[in-house]
Protein backbone atom coordinates (compact mmCIF):
# COMPACT_ATOMS: atom_id res chain seq x y z
CA UNK A 1 0.00 0.00 0.00
CA UNK A 2 1.15 3.45 -1.15
CA UNK A 3 1.95 5.94 1.84
CA UNK A 4 -1.03 8.73 1.86
CA UNK A 5 0.41 12.58 1.57
CA UNK A 6 -1.42 14.86 2.66
CA UNK A 7 -2.60 17.97 0.34
CA UNK A 8 -0.74 20.66 3.00
CA UNK A 9 2.35 18.55 2.11
CA UNK A 10 2.12 18.71 -1.59
CA UNK A 11 1.76 22.26 -1.86
CA UNK A 12 4.56 22.84 0.68
CA UNK A 13 6.60 20.57 -1.59
CA UNK A 14 5.80 22.78 -4.47
CA UNK A 15 6.12 26.29 -3.33
CA UNK A 16 9.31 25.10 -2.43
CA UNK A 17 10.31 23.69 -5.27
CA UNK A 18 8.89 27.07 -7.20
CA UNK A 19 11.23 28.54 -4.69
CA UNK A 20 14.11 26.79 -5.70
CA UNK A 21 13.78 27.74 -9.26
CA UNK A 22 13.80 31.04 -8.98
CA UNK A 23 16.77 30.98 -7.00
CA UNK A 24 18.07 28.62 -9.73
CA UNK A 25 16.44 31.02 -12.93
CA UNK A 26 18.25 34.02 -11.15
CA UNK A 27 21.72 32.57 -10.80
CA UNK A 28 21.45 31.61 -14.41
CA UNK A 29 20.60 35.35 -15.78
CA UNK A 30 23.17 37.36 -13.48
CA UNK A 31 25.79 34.49 -15.07
CA UNK A 32 24.45 34.97 -18.58
CA UNK A 33 23.53 38.19 -18.86
CA UNK A 34 25.06 39.98 -16.21
CA UNK A 35 28.14 37.80 -16.15
CA UNK A 36 28.32 37.52 -12.52
CA UNK A 37 29.79 34.34 -10.63
CA UNK A 38 28.21 32.96 -7.98
CA UNK A 39 31.60 33.13 -5.64
CA UNK A 40 31.36 36.84 -6.78
CA UNK A 41 27.50 37.13 -5.13
CA UNK A 42 28.55 35.38 -1.84
CA UNK A 43 31.49 37.30 -1.21
CA UNK A 44 30.28 39.58 1.26
CA UNK A 45 32.95 40.00 3.42
CA UNK A 46 34.56 43.66 1.78
CA UNK A 47 34.05 45.31 4.82
CA UNK A 48 35.44 43.20 6.93
CA UNK A 49 38.69 43.09 4.28
CA UNK A 50 38.94 46.58 4.40
CA UNK A 51 38.64 47.26 8.12
CA UNK A 52 41.73 44.13 8.59
CA UNK A 53 43.57 45.94 6.08
CA UNK A 54 43.47 49.22 7.96
CA UNK A 55 43.90 47.46 11.32
CA UNK A 56 46.93 44.92 9.34
CA UNK A 57 48.58 49.05 7.94
CA UNK A 58 48.95 50.34 11.48
CA UNK A 59 50.40 46.99 12.37
CA UNK A 60 53.06 46.24 9.69
CA UNK A 61 54.10 50.08 10.94
CA UNK A 62 54.78 49.54 13.86
CA UNK A 63 56.49 45.57 12.77
CA UNK A 64 60.01 45.46 11.73
CA UNK A 65 60.90 44.38 8.51
CA UNK A 66 62.06 40.96 9.73
CA UNK A 67 59.20 40.30 11.85
CA UNK A 68 56.75 40.59 9.48
CA UNK A 69 56.69 37.07 7.82
CA UNK A 70 55.73 36.78 12.32
CA UNK A 71 53.14 39.23 12.20
CA UNK A 72 51.47 37.49 8.57
CA UNK A 73 51.84 34.06 10.32
CA UNK A 74 49.85 35.78 13.30
CA UNK A 75 47.07 37.18 11.58
CA UNK A 76 46.84 33.64 9.28
CA UNK A 77 46.09 31.96 12.42
CA UNK A 78 43.28 34.11 13.63
CA UNK A 79 41.71 34.37 10.68
CA UNK A 80 42.47 30.86 8.83
CA UNK A 81 43.40 31.99 5.42
CA UNK A 82 46.80 32.71 4.11
CA UNK A 83 48.69 36.19 4.24
CA UNK A 84 51.10 37.75 1.73
CA UNK A 85 52.73 41.04 1.07
CA UNK A 86 53.69 42.21 -1.92
CA UNK A 87 55.33 45.09 -3.54
CA UNK A 88 54.43 46.63 -6.74
CA UNK A 89 54.57 45.78 -9.65
CA UNK A 90 53.70 42.23 -7.97
CA UNK A 91 57.07 41.29 -5.88
CA UNK A 92 56.01 39.05 -2.65
CA UNK A 93 58.01 40.39 0.30
CA UNK A 94 56.60 38.66 3.42
CA UNK A 95 54.75 35.15 3.65
CA UNK A 96 54.98 31.84 2.42
CA UNK A 97 57.06 31.48 -1.04
CA UNK A 98 54.08 30.29 -2.97
CA UNK A 99 53.85 31.15 -7.17
CA UNK A 100 50.55 32.91 -7.69
CA UNK A 101 47.99 31.82 -10.42
CA UNK A 102 48.41 33.84 -13.69
CA UNK A 103 44.59 35.28 -12.99
CA UNK A 104 46.16 36.76 -9.78
CA UNK A 105 49.32 38.02 -11.15
CA UNK A 106 47.14 40.05 -13.62
CA UNK A 107 45.09 41.41 -10.81
CA UNK A 108 48.25 42.04 -9.04
CA UNK A 109 49.92 44.50 -11.89
CA UNK A 110 47.49 46.44 -12.61
CA UNK A 111 48.07 50.24 -11.42
CA UNK A 112 46.04 51.47 -8.11
CA UNK A 113 43.13 53.45 -8.66
CA UNK A 114 43.16 57.12 -8.44
CA UNK A 115 41.45 58.91 -5.53
CA UNK A 116 38.37 60.72 -6.35
CA UNK A 117 38.65 63.10 -3.47
CA UNK A 118 39.80 65.94 -5.88
CA UNK A 119 42.13 66.52 -8.37
CA UNK A 120 46.03 66.51 -7.45
CA UNK A 121 47.91 69.92 -6.93
CA UNK A 122 50.17 70.95 -9.96
CA UNK A 123 53.62 69.46 -9.62
CA UNK A 124 55.22 72.88 -9.63
CA UNK A 125 52.98 75.05 -7.86
CA UNK A 126 54.70 77.08 -5.62
CA UNK A 127 54.57 76.36 -1.73
CA UNK A 128 54.47 78.78 1.03
CA UNK A 129 57.87 79.41 1.04
CA UNK A 130 57.15 81.10 -2.63
CA UNK A 131 59.30 77.59 -4.54
CA UNK A 132 58.84 74.87 -6.26
CA UNK A 133 57.33 71.38 -4.17
CA UNK A 134 59.10 68.79 -4.10
CA UNK A 135 61.00 66.43 -6.86
CA UNK A 136 58.27 64.18 -8.27
CA UNK A 137 60.89 61.20 -7.71
CA UNK A 138 60.38 62.13 -3.73
CA UNK A 139 56.23 62.27 -4.02
CA UNK A 140 55.73 58.40 -3.69
CA UNK A 141 58.10 58.44 -0.59
CA UNK A 142 56.47 61.91 0.93
CA UNK A 143 52.75 61.30 -0.08
CA UNK A 144 52.11 57.33 0.63
CA UNK A 145 49.66 55.85 -1.76
CA UNK A 146 46.75 57.97 -3.85
CA UNK A 147 48.77 61.36 -2.19
CA UNK A 148 48.14 60.09 1.66
CA UNK A 149 50.37 61.87 3.63
CA UNK A 150 52.63 59.54 5.50
CA UNK A 151 53.21 58.86 9.06
CA UNK A 152 51.13 56.67 11.68
CA UNK A 153 48.13 57.84 10.22
CA UNK A 154 48.90 57.46 6.86
CA UNK A 155 46.98 54.00 6.23
CA UNK A 156 43.50 53.65 4.96
CA UNK A 157 40.75 55.60 6.24
CA UNK A 158 37.40 57.01 6.09
CA UNK A 159 36.70 58.11 3.01
CA UNK A 160 40.32 56.52 1.67
CA UNK A 161 39.68 52.51 1.75
CA UNK A 162 41.86 50.33 0.24
CA UNK A 163 40.83 49.12 -2.95
CA UNK A 164 39.40 45.24 -2.47
CA UNK A 165 39.63 42.90 -5.53
CA UNK A 166 38.76 39.32 -5.65
CA UNK A 167 39.97 36.39 -8.13
CA UNK A 168 38.81 32.82 -7.73
CA UNK A 169 41.34 29.80 -9.36
CA UNK A 170 39.73 26.37 -10.30
CA UNK A 171 43.92 24.62 -10.53
CA UNK A 172 44.11 24.31 -7.87
CA UNK A 173 40.96 25.64 -6.33
CA UNK A 174 41.27 28.72 -4.32
CA UNK A 175 39.44 32.23 -4.16
CA UNK A 176 42.64 35.05 -3.90
CA UNK A 177 41.13 38.66 -1.94
CA UNK A 178 43.61 41.08 -2.33
CA UNK A 179 43.37 44.61 -0.55
CA UNK A 180 45.75 47.66 -1.42
CA UNK A 181 48.02 49.13 1.15
CA UNK A 182 50.89 51.57 1.74
CA UNK A 183 54.28 49.36 2.44
CA UNK A 184 57.07 50.63 3.96
CA UNK A 185 59.68 50.19 1.10
CA UNK A 186 62.66 47.87 2.03
CA UNK A 187 65.24 50.63 2.68
CA UNK A 188 63.17 52.03 5.47
CA UNK A 189 62.76 55.13 2.78
CA UNK A 190 59.16 56.29 2.48
CA UNK A 191 56.58 54.13 1.70
CA UNK A 192 55.41 52.28 -1.63
CA UNK A 193 52.17 50.97 -2.56
CA UNK A 194 51.50 47.60 -1.79
CA UNK A 195 49.23 44.27 -1.66
CA UNK A 196 47.92 42.30 1.26
CA UNK A 197 46.68 39.10 -0.44
CA UNK A 198 44.89 36.67 1.06
CA UNK A 199 44.17 32.92 0.30
CA UNK A 200 41.66 30.64 1.37
CA UNK A 201 40.30 27.42 -0.61
CA UNK A 202 36.88 27.53 0.40
CA UNK A 203 34.63 30.70 0.32
CA UNK A 204 31.79 29.49 2.52
CA UNK A 205 34.34 28.17 5.33
CA UNK A 206 35.52 31.60 5.12
CA UNK A 207 34.18 33.82 7.83
CA UNK A 208 35.99 36.55 6.50
CA UNK A 209 34.95 36.49 2.96
CA UNK A 210 31.68 35.08 3.05
CA UNK A 211 29.17 35.53 6.57
CA UNK A 212 26.31 33.51 6.51
CA UNK A 213 24.32 35.48 9.24
CA UNK A 214 22.84 38.01 6.48
CA UNK A 215 21.94 34.87 3.97
CA UNK A 216 20.24 33.20 6.86
CA UNK A 217 18.55 36.00 8.01
CA UNK A 218 17.70 36.56 4.25
CA UNK A 219 16.17 33.02 3.32
CA UNK A 220 14.40 33.21 7.31
CA UNK A 221 12.61 36.37 5.87
CA UNK A 222 11.65 34.77 2.33
CA UNK A 223 10.15 31.71 4.20
CA UNK A 224 8.32 33.54 6.77
CA UNK A 225 6.90 35.59 3.33
CA UNK A 226 6.37 32.29 1.73
CA UNK A 227 4.54 30.91 5.07
CA UNK A 228 2.60 34.11 5.62
CA UNK A 229 1.53 34.31 1.96
CA UNK A 230 0.22 30.70 1.50
CA UNK A 231 -0.16 29.84 4.66
CA UNK A 232 -3.80 30.97 5.44
CA UNK A 233 -4.63 29.72 1.94
CA UNK A 234 -3.13 26.27 2.38
CA UNK A 235 -5.27 25.82 6.06
CA UNK A 236 -7.98 27.32 4.41
CA UNK A 237 -8.43 24.53 1.88
CA UNK A 238 -7.12 21.59 3.20
CA UNK A 239 -9.74 22.13 6.14
CA UNK A 240 -12.36 22.69 3.69
CA UNK A 241 -11.53 19.33 1.64
CA UNK A 242 -11.88 17.98 5.10
CA UNK A 243 -14.50 18.77 5.64
CA UNK A 244 -16.32 17.71 2.71
CA UNK A 245 -14.38 14.18 3.10
CA UNK A 246 -15.46 13.88 6.37
CA UNK A 247 -19.61 14.90 5.35
CA UNK A 248 -19.87 12.46 2.04
CA UNK A 249 -18.37 9.79 4.47
CA UNK A 250 -21.29 10.27 6.54
CA UNK A 251 -24.04 10.41 3.70
CA UNK A 252 -21.95 7.29 2.34
CA UNK A 253 -23.21 5.99 5.52
CA UNK A 254 -26.63 7.10 5.69
CA UNK A 255 -26.45 10.30 7.92
CA UNK A 256 -28.24 12.79 5.45
CA UNK A 257 -28.64 15.48 8.02
CA UNK A 258 -25.13 15.87 8.00
CA UNK A 259 -24.67 19.66 6.24
CA UNK A 260 -21.06 21.58 5.53
CA UNK A 261 -20.80 25.21 5.94
CA UNK A 262 -21.36 27.44 2.82
CA UNK A 263 -19.75 30.55 4.00
CA UNK A 264 -16.80 30.61 1.52
CA UNK A 265 -17.15 32.25 -1.61
CA UNK A 266 -14.98 30.29 -4.31
CA UNK A 267 -15.29 26.62 -5.24
CA UNK A 268 -15.38 24.87 -2.79
CA UNK A 269 -17.95 26.91 -1.22
CA UNK A 270 -20.15 26.16 -4.83
CA UNK A 271 -19.12 22.38 -4.03
CA UNK A 272 -20.72 22.59 -0.51
CA UNK A 273 -23.42 23.75 -1.34
CA UNK A 274 -23.76 21.18 -3.90
CA UNK A 275 -23.60 18.17 -1.50
CA UNK A 276 -25.70 19.59 0.75
CA UNK A 277 -28.00 19.67 -1.92
CA UNK A 278 -27.41 16.51 -2.71
CA UNK A 279 -27.66 15.07 1.03
CA UNK A 280 -31.61 17.08 1.18
CA UNK A 281 -32.76 15.22 -2.15
CA UNK A 282 -31.03 11.96 -0.90
CA UNK A 283 -32.63 11.82 2.57
CA UNK A 284 -36.15 12.67 0.76
CA UNK A 285 -35.20 9.94 -2.08
CA UNK A 286 -34.73 7.44 0.68
CA UNK A 287 -37.37 8.09 3.24
CA UNK A 288 -39.67 8.56 0.34
CA UNK A 289 -38.74 4.66 -0.41
CA UNK A 290 -39.00 3.25 3.02
CA UNK A 291 -42.57 5.07 3.63
CA UNK A 292 -43.44 3.59 0.65
CA UNK A 293 -42.74 0.12 1.67
CA UNK A 294 -44.04 0.70 4.66
CA UNK A 295 -47.24 1.96 3.08
CA UNK A 296 -47.57 -0.97 0.88
CA UNK A 297 -46.99 -3.87 4.00
CA UNK A 298 -49.53 -2.03 5.55
CA UNK A 299 -51.70 -2.19 2.71
CA UNK A 300 -51.00 -6.03 2.35
CA UNK A 301 -51.18 -6.96 5.93
CA UNK A 302 -55.24 -6.61 5.59
CA UNK A 303 -55.77 -8.96 2.20
CA UNK A 304 -53.13 -11.29 3.05
CA UNK A 305 -55.10 -11.79 6.27
CA UNK A 306 -58.13 -12.07 4.73
CA UNK A 307 -56.57 -14.81 2.58
CA UNK A 308 -55.47 -16.96 5.61
CA UNK A 309 -58.98 -16.70 7.29
CA UNK A 310 -60.62 -17.95 3.55
CA UNK A 311 -57.86 -20.79 3.70
CA UNK A 312 -59.18 -21.81 7.27
CA UNK A 313 -62.97 -22.09 6.09
CA UNK A 314 -61.43 -23.80 2.72
CA UNK A 315 -59.47 -26.22 4.69
CA UNK A 316 -62.51 -27.67 6.51
CA UNK A 317 -64.77 -28.18 3.80
CA UNK A 318 -61.75 -30.03 1.72
CA UNK A 319 -59.60 -33.29 2.58
CA UNK A 320 -56.93 -32.37 4.86
CA UNK A 321 -53.38 -31.29 2.24
CA UNK A 322 -55.35 -30.43 -0.01
CA UNK A 323 -54.62 -26.22 0.20
CA UNK A 324 -51.32 -26.92 2.65
CA UNK A 325 -49.18 -25.88 -0.39
CA UNK A 326 -51.44 -22.49 -0.27
CA UNK A 327 -50.98 -22.50 3.25
CA UNK A 328 -47.33 -22.39 2.84
CA UNK A 329 -47.21 -19.31 0.04
CA UNK A 330 -49.65 -16.91 1.94
CA UNK A 331 -47.40 -17.46 5.20
CA UNK A 332 -44.07 -17.04 3.61
CA UNK A 333 -45.89 -13.79 1.82
CA UNK A 334 -47.04 -13.04 5.51
CA UNK A 335 -43.53 -13.30 6.74
CA UNK A 336 -41.71 -10.76 3.70
CA UNK A 337 -44.71 -7.69 4.48
CA UNK A 338 -43.55 -8.14 7.95
CA UNK A 339 -40.38 -7.72 7.46
CA UNK A 340 -40.97 -4.91 4.99
CA UNK A 341 -42.62 -3.53 7.96
CA UNK A 342 -40.24 -3.51 10.17
CA UNK A 343 -37.37 -2.64 7.63
CA UNK A 344 -39.15 1.02 6.95
CA UNK A 345 -40.54 1.58 10.86
CA UNK A 346 -36.51 0.83 11.56
CA UNK A 347 -35.55 3.42 9.13
CA UNK A 348 -38.26 5.73 9.38
CA UNK A 349 -37.47 5.81 13.67
CA UNK A 350 -33.81 7.07 13.16
CA UNK A 351 -34.96 10.92 13.22
CA UNK A 352 -37.96 10.44 15.38
CA UNK A 353 -36.78 7.94 18.50
CA UNK A 354 -35.13 9.81 21.39
CA UNK A 355 -32.31 8.51 22.72
CA UNK A 356 -32.70 7.84 26.80
CA UNK A 357 -30.48 6.44 29.01
CA UNK A 358 -30.67 2.30 28.41
CA UNK A 359 -29.91 -0.50 30.85
CA UNK A 360 -28.17 -2.62 28.47
CA UNK A 361 -28.49 -6.37 30.87
CA UNK A 362 -32.26 -5.38 30.84
CA UNK A 363 -32.38 -5.06 26.79
CA UNK A 364 -29.96 -7.92 26.28
CA UNK A 365 -31.67 -10.48 28.09
CA UNK A 366 -35.41 -9.54 26.96
CA UNK A 367 -34.13 -10.25 23.08
CA UNK A 368 -32.55 -13.21 24.05
CA UNK A 369 -35.85 -14.20 25.87
CA UNK A 370 -37.29 -13.37 23.47
CA UNK A 371 -36.04 -15.79 20.65
CA UNK A 372 -35.83 -17.91 23.48
CA UNK A 373 -32.20 -19.35 22.42
CA UNK A 374 -29.43 -21.40 23.96
CA UNK A 375 -27.58 -18.09 23.70
CA UNK A 376 -24.36 -17.49 26.41
CA UNK A 377 -24.82 -13.74 27.82
CA UNK A 378 -21.50 -12.18 29.81
CA UNK A 379 -22.81 -8.48 30.42
CA UNK A 380 -20.64 -6.04 32.62
CA UNK A 381 -23.06 -4.67 35.50
CA UNK A 382 -24.11 -0.89 35.40
CA UNK A 383 -23.87 -0.56 31.55
CA UNK A 384 -25.95 2.00 31.08
CA UNK A 385 -26.03 3.51 26.92
CA UNK A 386 -27.72 5.88 24.95
CA UNK A 387 -30.25 4.72 22.95
CA UNK A 388 -33.75 3.52 21.93
CA UNK A 389 -34.68 0.55 23.88
CA UNK A 390 -37.21 -0.88 21.53
CA UNK A 391 -34.62 -0.17 18.37
CA UNK A 392 -31.69 -1.39 20.29
CA UNK A 393 -33.95 -4.95 21.01
CA UNK A 394 -35.29 -5.42 17.53
CA UNK A 395 -31.40 -4.85 16.26
CA UNK A 396 -30.07 -7.74 19.49
CA UNK A 397 -32.89 -10.30 18.44
CA UNK A 398 -31.97 -10.04 14.66
CA UNK A 399 -28.68 -10.61 14.77
CA UNK A 400 -29.03 -13.69 17.76
CA UNK A 401 -32.16 -14.60 15.07
CA UNK A 402 -29.62 -15.09 12.72
CA UNK A 403 -27.03 -16.47 14.25
CA UNK A 404 -29.08 -19.42 15.05
CA UNK A 405 -30.53 -20.01 12.26
CA UNK A 406 -26.98 -20.16 10.03
CA UNK A 407 -24.74 -21.21 12.75
CA UNK A 408 -26.64 -22.59 15.37
CA UNK A 409 -25.50 -26.38 15.17
CA UNK A 410 -21.93 -25.19 15.13
CA UNK A 411 -21.67 -23.98 18.67
CA UNK A 412 -23.11 -22.23 21.26
CA UNK A 413 -23.64 -18.42 20.12
CA UNK A 414 -21.69 -16.34 22.72
CA UNK A 415 -22.82 -12.21 23.81
CA UNK A 416 -20.89 -9.83 25.60
CA UNK A 417 -20.97 -6.47 26.22
CA UNK A 418 -18.21 -4.46 27.68
CA UNK A 419 -17.66 -0.48 28.11
CA UNK A 420 -14.59 0.65 26.19
CA UNK A 421 -13.67 4.04 27.58
CA UNK A 422 -16.78 6.33 26.41
CA UNK A 423 -17.88 3.59 24.44
CA UNK A 424 -20.18 0.22 25.75
CA UNK A 425 -19.27 -2.29 22.70
CA UNK A 426 -22.00 -5.44 22.23
CA UNK A 427 -20.88 -9.02 20.49
CA UNK A 428 -22.47 -11.50 19.13
CA UNK A 429 -20.32 -14.28 17.56
CA UNK A 430 -21.24 -17.95 16.80
CA UNK A 431 -18.89 -21.07 15.28
CA UNK A 432 -20.71 -21.03 12.16
CA UNK A 433 -18.57 -21.12 8.24
CA UNK A 434 -18.44 -17.29 8.06
CA UNK A 435 -18.66 -14.81 5.57
CA UNK A 436 -16.65 -14.56 2.33
CA UNK A 437 -14.42 -12.09 3.00
CA UNK A 438 -15.59 -9.80 -0.22
CA UNK A 439 -19.39 -10.06 1.20
CA UNK A 440 -18.80 -8.67 4.62
CA UNK A 441 -19.07 -5.10 4.08
CA UNK A 442 -22.43 -5.73 1.52
CA UNK A 443 -24.68 -8.04 3.86
CA UNK A 444 -26.08 -5.07 5.63
CA UNK A 445 -27.46 -3.51 2.23
CA UNK A 446 -31.59 -4.48 1.43
CA UNK A 447 -32.55 -7.59 -0.13
CA UNK A 448 -28.78 -8.23 -0.19
CA UNK A 449 -28.15 -12.42 0.45
CA UNK A 450 -24.92 -14.41 -0.17
CA UNK A 451 -27.12 -17.31 -1.23
CA UNK A 452 -28.14 -15.43 -5.12
CA UNK A 453 -30.34 -18.00 -5.59
CA UNK A 454 -32.56 -16.90 -2.67
CA UNK A 455 -33.52 -20.71 -2.14
CA UNK A 456 -36.59 -20.16 0.74
CA UNK A 457 -35.21 -23.13 2.51
CA UNK A 458 -31.61 -21.01 2.90
CA UNK A 459 -32.93 -18.26 4.83
CA UNK A 460 -34.98 -14.69 4.65
CA UNK A 461 -35.79 -12.50 1.73
CA UNK A 462 -32.00 -10.13 2.94
CA UNK A 463 -34.12 -7.85 5.68
CA UNK A 464 -32.49 -9.21 9.01
CA UNK A 465 -28.89 -7.05 8.80
CA UNK A 466 -30.59 -4.05 6.85
CA UNK A 467 -33.33 -3.98 9.99
CA UNK A 468 -30.34 -4.57 12.17
CA UNK A 469 -28.43 -1.30 10.98
CA UNK A 470 -31.52 0.73 10.69
CA UNK A 471 -31.98 0.47 14.18
CA UNK A 472 -28.44 0.83 15.50
CA UNK A 473 -28.40 3.71 13.38
CA UNK A 474 -31.50 4.95 14.99
CA UNK A 475 -29.57 4.79 18.01
CA UNK A 476 -26.86 6.84 16.94
CA UNK A 477 -24.14 3.72 17.01
CA UNK A 478 -22.53 1.80 14.33
CA UNK A 479 -22.46 -1.88 13.61
CA UNK A 480 -19.87 -4.20 11.47
CA UNK A 481 -19.23 -7.66 10.99
CA UNK A 482 -16.05 -9.41 11.06
CA UNK A 483 -15.12 -13.15 10.40
CA UNK A 484 -12.95 -15.04 13.38
CA UNK A 485 -10.32 -17.45 13.26
CA UNK A 486 -10.47 -20.11 13.18
CA UNK A 487 -14.45 -19.78 12.32
CA UNK A 488 -17.62 -18.09 13.05
CA UNK A 489 -18.90 -14.47 12.63
CA UNK A 490 -18.98 -11.97 14.52
CA UNK A 491 -21.22 -8.71 14.94
CA UNK A 492 -20.28 -5.44 16.87
CA UNK A 493 -22.41 -3.01 17.93
CA UNK A 494 -21.02 0.25 19.31
CA UNK A 495 -23.26 3.22 21.16
CA UNK A 496 -22.50 5.90 23.40
CA UNK A 497 -21.76 5.04 26.75
CA UNK A 498 -24.42 7.12 29.40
Amino acid sequence: MKARVTLSKKIFLLATANLVLLVLVFLLFARLQLHMRFDSMAFGGQERVVSLARQFTLDLEQTPVASRDELLRRYSQMHHVDFYLLEQPGTQIAGPAVEFPEAVQDEIRKPPPRRRDGPRPPEHSPGREGHDGPPPEDRVGREGIDGHPPGRGSGPGPGNEPPVFQVSTSEPRAYWVGARIPVTASDNEGRTPGILLMKASSLLGTPLFFDYKPWLTLSGLVVGIIVLCWLPLIRGVTRAIGQISHATGQIAEGAFDHHLPEDRRDELGVLAVSINRMASRLSGYVHGQKRFLGDIAHELCAPIARIQFALGILERRTEAGTVDDLRDEVQQMSELVAELLSFSKAGLQQTVRPLVKTDVARIVTEAVHRENAPVDIKVEEGLTALADPESLSRAISNVVRNAIRYAGEAGPVNLTARREQDQILLTIADHGPGLPEEEIDRVFTPFYRVETSRNRASGGVGLGLSIVKNCVDACKGTVRCRNRVPSGLEVEIRLAAA
